[in-house]
């Protein structure tokens, strides 16, 4: 907005300046100033409809648009279109999540695009994305074992410096934390003494989620919800178990989730939402769609309709009224996400590489 203001500014100086001219009557310079008159006004225009472009394309549900219409190429074998549309991507948004910077890495060395490969490889580097998981993974490692990568790999230092400078540390120290008190008591529910779990473990459950959730929304409020664009990916990708989990499960599960499902927990019992500011988040690219869906499908599956009629977006809880399908998919595409069959159809094709673990390592899909 503030080019705009300053385009207005500009335009009323070179109105008054003309009428000071014609004032002066000065004809001799007329014909050479309104020239040099149109030409700032046409530039400004220019930088102005440029500016609108950046601004609609850092709306978040557009990029989840986009990456949708990716696996509809995937699924299609048109890789050249999918590459295409991730460039697009590259081009219109300041932060692209880590697993996506993978996706793109995966296609472009399917396809043996080195230019491509390089430029992905780095955008995974200033994502956060380690080494050791990029060699997990049966396609992307391959950007570790050719010579058409090896300045990229030089750099990868300075581009890990990149990352850590874009991210709020001591939040990210802070959600660390929280998750360890998280885990502690969401153990002794599940597998603590029997006849205290749900006379003693679950109360101190529900008062430590409502602990978390406060200073999670006082940090969602005043700096955007903490996942992956704020605080990063965590530790999760530094130790030698989550490497093994990631090995085993294959790399569609990477990203931060560490306060999504402390969310979860809380709102696993029957609570006030956060959705104004979620949806924010939502919009300016701190929290994926997935998450604010899961997040609801949670309010409407045990909110009990206490603090609101919650609607199902059928990404964990699945709407037991098979009727409203056709709504479920109207909540989802107003978030950016496909429709719920193409959900399902994904997870279909993840289980079939999870039978086949030789082929758990294809491209990534939403």
């Amino acid at each position: 907005m503030l080019l705009f203001k300053v385009s207005e500014l500009m335009c009323d100086d070179l109105f008054n300046r003309r009428k000071i001219l014609r004032s002066l009557k000065l004809k001799k310079h007329k014909e050479f100033v309104t020239f040099l008159d149109k030409l700032k006004i046409m530039v400004i225009l220019l930088v102005a409809i440029c500016h609108c472009d950046c601004l609609k394309g850092q709306n978040y549900l557009e990029y989840q648009r986009i990456l949708n219409r990716v696996d509809e190429d995937l699924i299609t074998e048109d890789n050249s279109l999918a590459l295409e549309r991730l460039d697009s991507v590259f081009c219109q948004f300041d932060f692209i999540f880590a697993k996506h910077c993978l996706k793109a890495l995966q296609i472009s060395l399917v396809v043996n695009d080195s230019a491509r490969a390089n430029k992905w490889l780095a955008k995974s580097f200033e994502q956060g994305i380690p080494l050791a998981v990029i060699g997990l993974d049966s396609l992307a490692c391959r950007s570790l074992q050719t010579s058409m990568t090896e300045n990229t790999l030089a750099l990868y230092d300075s581009l890990h410096r990149t990352y850590e400078s874009r991210i709020n540390p001591s939040l990210s120290r802070k959600i660390d934390s929280l998750l360890v008190i998280d885990q502690k008591y969401t153990r002794k529910v599940n597998d603590g003494f029997f006849l205290l779990r749900y006379t003693v473990y679950y109360k101190q459950w529900l008062r430590n989620n409502r602990r978390q959730f406060l200073i999670i929304r006082e940090i969602t409020k005043n700096y955007g919800f903490p996942g992956e664009r704020l605080v990063g990916l965590g530790s999760q990708l530094e130790d030698s178990l989550s490497l093994r989990f990631f090995q085993r499960v294959g790399l569609d599960f990477l990203g931060d989730k560490r306060a999504y499902f402390m969310l979860l927990h809380y709102y696993s019992s029957p609570r006030k939402d956060l959705n104004n500011e979620l949806m924010q988040s939502l919009i300016n690219g701190y929290l994926p769609a997935y998450q604010y869906a899961a997040i609801n499908d949670f309010m409407a599956r045990w909110g009990r309709g206490i603090y609101g009629d919650y609607k199902y977006f059928n990404v964990w809880h699945i709407d037991p009224d098979k009727i409203s399908l056709s709504d479920v998919n109207q909540r989802r595409h107003s978030i950016g996400l496909s429709d719920y069959d193409k959900q399902l159809r994904n997870e279909i094709i993840y289980n079939k590489r999870w039978n086949n673990r030789r082929a758990l390592n294809g491209v990534i899909l939403e």
